[in-house]
């Protein structure tokens, strides 16, 4: 590592003014670009969610929304146990037997959506965490003493990577990814000669660090403690164990924050027993949602430019395997892929010349190593440790490393004009943007949107205008939560309701595995006037229907529920979600699951 790259301090520090000004520049860029790409530009349409039912793979986006209001109305925290009264009736909804360590994101985003409102505060949280992005890079960069104009550059090209897009609202915790580069700092720093030390101000911003990864992704946390474990043992192998230890403390806080996150869920198993049924990992998605070289070079279908969309398209029809996650999000980009390219070469010539190969090239190498089908994190998988299950995620640690290195190398280069220097780094971000953004959301897309986000919320005032407060409504057909593997509907559909409801109880959205969610599997086994009766006995007083799961739109259903004499119906305007009154019993019963 040369001179120029090593963090600076004294009098050869820029002014930290400067770099303020700068930030502040980048992230009123960052957000505008944003606002362009989404079509994000009046109050209206960013009451508007930024994806809701129109993409299939995207589902998940209801179950973050469904999050965020529990949060809004006071049932989400980073440090409690969490159960939703307006969700798994007639028990309430326990979340504590499924580990969610992004806590703090769910909780903040909540409370920002209780002024905001819920769409316009789950849209914002996505703007934030590409400019943290942004921000995140270009503070790491400066730490690095890396040239600014460049590393405003790469900052630019972090926070608009494919990845950021394919992920979005629908996998918040996972855009969330900023810290990724100040990782890779620490990870420099713990790694090379003389490392960190106790009570150095560096150790002392890695505590930091490590503390903000533990309670973010946990692909991010685990990424970040095997370069950590890996730079303690470079130490101690260099100057015996006690050079280690900072890097141990450095992981012990990341792991800290990490079992903070998620001491709800061991206590509520410790209380209640294991719930194996919550968390369902099986081997095979490791295959699927694993890292594979191939798809760091193939542009996504949905790119901009026709020669790249039809490439990408043919390759997704193509594999055995998926892309990883969907839609894909590894694509590096022509910039990555041009670092990328860059870091080869360098690493092949000093190989020949028997030279050490850059830091950059381990680091990519161990992922490589770890995280590709098949590879360690396979091997673990077989024996029964299936945690990191989309490994496929690795790759924005891909493209922060060799963004970095080409940074670091265009640091060093000595340009007499620097005209030239700033066209250039324009002109890598315009390649980038072109290359990394999906095509800007259409104004008819968005009403799109909003039209069924209408419909929804029309549907469910309707709905409250007739039942009584606190009403009990069940829904069919009947789905497990969380990670419901029926494929008629999105797993999360039935959150749907709940996102617009003030006063009503809905059956959905308990922990599978329990009694108090199991109960649900039995009733709609039974024939349908028996459920019904079942329901009306148990104190429910409507049945929702989400008639996109049925291949009569649910119209047997709603026959069936007539023929009994319960002939009040409330549909939606778009047609596809009913609510039939039922009778409910004076005295109701509890369900019991069998």
């Amino acid at each position: 590592m040369s001179r120029k790259s090593q963090p600076v301090s004294g009098k050869t520090q820029r002014p930290l003014r400067e770099d303020a000004i700068r930030a502040v520049v980048l992230a009123v860029l960052v957000g505008l670009f944003w606002c362009a790409v989404y079509n994000r530009w009046t109050v209206q349409s960013w009451q508007t969610p930024l994806t809701y039912l129109s993409d299939p793979e995207k589902g998940d986006v209801i179950s973050v929304l469904a999050g965020i209001k529990a949060a809004r109305d006071g049932y989400f925290h980073p440090f409690f146990f969490t159960n939703i009264p307006e969700l798994g009736a007639p028990y309430g909804a326990n979340w504590d037997d499924y580990p969610i360590t992004e806590k703090p994101l769910i909780w903040i985003t909540g409370c920002v959506a209780g002024p905001m409102g819920l769409f316009a505060a789950a849209n914002f949280a996505v703007l934030v965490g590409q400019v943290l992005a942004a921000l995140s890079f270009y503070a790491a960069c400066r730490l690095l003493n890396y040239s600014w104009v460049w590393s405003f550059a790469g900052a630019f090209v972090f926070a608009f990577a494919r990845y950021a897009f394919a992920h979005g609202l629908h996998h918040l915790a996972v855009l969330y990814y900023w810290q990724v580069p100040l990782c890779l700092v620490i990870c420099r720093w713990v790694m090379q000669e003389p490392g960190i030390k106790f009570g150095e101000r560096r150790f002392n911003f890695a505590l930091a660090v490590a503390a903000i990864t533990g309670v973010q992704n946990v692909y991010y946390t685990g990424m970040f403690a095997q370069f950590v474990l890996i730079g303690g043992l470079v130490q101690a192998w260099r100057g015996g164990w006690r050079r280690s230890l900072p890097a141990v403390a450095i992981i012990a806080v990341a792991a800290v924050g990490f079992l903070a996150m998620n001491a709800n869920t061991f206590l509520y198993h410790l209380a209640h027993g294991n719930n194996t049924q919550a968390v369902t990992r099986d081997y095979h998605w490791m295959e699927s949602y694993g890292l594979k070289i191939v798809d760091l070079f193939v542009p996504p279908p949905e790119h901009v430019f026709p020669l790249f969309s039809n490439y990408g398209a043919r390759h997704v029809g193509e594999v055995m395997l998926a892309p990883g996650e969907l839609p894909p999000s590894a694509y590096l980009g022509l910039v990555g892929l041009g670092a990328m390219a860059w870091l080869v070469a360098v690493s092949l010539r000093r190989a020949v010349e028997g030279k050490r190969l850059p830091l950059e090239t381990y680091l990519i190498l161990w992922i490589l190593v770890f995280a590709s089908v098949g590879g360690i994190n396979g091997i673990i998988g077989t024996l029964g440790f299936q945690l990191f299950r989309a490994t496929t995620r690795y790759s924005i640690f891909i493209l922060c490393i060799v963004l970095m290195f080409a940074i670091r190398r265009l640091s060093e280069w000595r340009v007499q004009y620097k005209v030239v220097v700033y066209g250039a780094a324009v002109l890598v971000m315009i390649v980038a943007w072109w290359d990394q953004t999906p095509a800007p959301v259409t104004a008819a897309e968005l009403d799109e949107t909003a039209k069924v986000v209408a419909s929804d919320r029309g549907f469910v005032e309707k709905m409250e205008q007739r039942l009584p407060a606190n009403a009990m409504v069940f829904q069919m057909p009947v789905v497990e939560f969380p990670e419901s593997l029926d494929r008629r509907i999105g797993p999360y559909d039935h959150l749907r309701p709940y996102l617009y409801s003030h006063q009503l109880r809905f059956a959905f959205g308990s922990d599978k595995g329990r009694p108090q969610a199991d109960w649900q599997r039995a009733v709609g086994e039974l024939p349908l006037n028996e459920a019904a009766t079942k329901l009306e006995s148990y104190g429910f007083s409507a049945c929702y229907v989400n008639g996109s799961a049925f291949s009569d739109g649910g119209a047997s259903v709603i026959k069936a529920l007539k023929d009994m004499g319960r002939e009040e119906i409330i549909e939606s305007d778009r047609g596809d979600l009913f609510c039939v009154m039922l009778k409910p019993a004076p005295k109701p019963i509890l369900p019991v699951a069998n």
